[in-house]
């Protein structure tokens, strides 16, 4: 009897994220600057097609089909994107504070991004050039990273916020020099710095779909090799762990995920931070398990920090980045104040 209780705990508690995720996904598209009902999108999905239009009209119908449902859809797959990069990089660095933009590799992407406005591609427009320099920018900052922790032959803490800190700086000011001279698009770039899927639409959705879908795969195949990573480098060595191959797998999908991630929405910090931690508490060390769950975890956060960024000051709206940090800043100081910044 206990154990039939333990296994319907077990799959209740895998279950609980997506149930929460879609009752989140359901808020979302409700609520803003007009409010939906949801009683009125319910009966609208279940009346024939010749009373429909008594139901909703066709204003709302176009806020509900061309601006709430894939602003949501770019959360979440932008909320997967951080959760599950974060969980990978504080398992490859054995660092529960290893997170794209706590180590400067959304700085880099973000950079590659703006770099992407000073060239024309004409007909491969649709090969979506922005999110090819992104991954560029963040490849190069990932490596310079991976250098730096090579030559400090640490993965401390300290290192690693240092090092971080120093290349996100760095690459934030070339940024920061390059928008400068693009004055037009000041404003809408710096929201964009900031974070924020304002505008964004099925276009943008379908343009990073396919790269982000691609990244998550890879940041899942990710996990056997974390796992034997867990107990140190040179014992994953012994187990028969090729070190450096498994560096480069990690450099290329962290890469590729925090550049989809900053090109769909922008620079938006601790996601990657919160969501493994939320998890790990839950599911344990399993990296298979961690990493799926903190996509599910990340996509929540997101998804709910959107919601919140546009109907807390509605009409207006505030960038979802500053409601992340809000959140992620106190949870940054808590994690340290725990002594959880030594890698294990």
């Amino acid at each position: 009897m206990k154990e039939n209780c333990s296994i319907k705990t077990c799959k209740l508690i895998k279950v609980l994220p997506f149930l929460f995720l879609a009752v989140i996904f359901c808020i979302s598209i409700c609520f803003g600057t007009k409010f939906l009902n949801p009683f009125s999108l319910i009966k609208y999905v279940f009346t024939d097609s010749i009373h429909k239009a008594e139901v909703i009209s066709n204003i709302d119908l176009i806020i509900l089909t061309k601006i709430r449902i894939p602003r949501a859809l770019l959360s979440v797959l932008c909320g997967a994107l951080l959760g599950g990069t974060g969980a990978m990089f504080q398992g490859f660095f054995r660092n529960p504070l290893a997170d794209s933009g706590i180590m400067g590799i959304s700085s880099g992407a973000t950079l590659g991004a703006v770099c992407s406005g000073f060239f024309s591609f004409g007909a491969f427009q649709f090969l979506a050039p922005v999110t090819l320099f992104a991954f560029i920018g963040a490849l190069v900052s990932a490596s310079a990273l991976f250098a730096l922790s090579k030559i400090f032959r640490s993965q401390s803490a300290v290192t690693l916020l240092l090092s971080g800190t120093a290349i996100g700086t760095f690459f934030s000011a070339i940024a920061s020099v390059i928008l400068l001279t693009r004055e037009k698009e000041l404003h809408s770039l710096y929201v964009w710095t900031m974070g924020s899927f304002n505008g964004k639409g099925w276009n943008e959705f379908f343009v990073f779909v396919i790269p982000s879908v691609t990244a998550l795969v890879l940041v899942m195949f990710s996990a056997k090799h974390l796992d034997v990573l867990a107990g140190g480098e040179m014992s994953a060595k012994t187990l028969g762990l090729n070190y450096n191959k498994v560096q480069n797998y990690i450099l290329i999908a962290g890469s590729l995920a925090t550049s989809c991630a900053v090109c769909a929405g922008g620079i938006i910090s601790f996601v990657g931070l919160i969501a493994p931690h939320a998890v790990r508490k839950i599911y344990g060390p399993l990296h298979k398990t961690l990493i799926f769950e903190s996509m599910i975890f990340g996509s929540i956060l997101l998804l709910l920090s959107d919601t919140i960024a546009r109907t807390v000051i509605a009409p207006s709206e505030l960038a979802v980045g500053v409601i992340t940090s809000l959140v992620g800043v106190p949870f940054f100081i808590v994690v340290l104040a725990r002594g959880y910044g030594d890698a294990k």
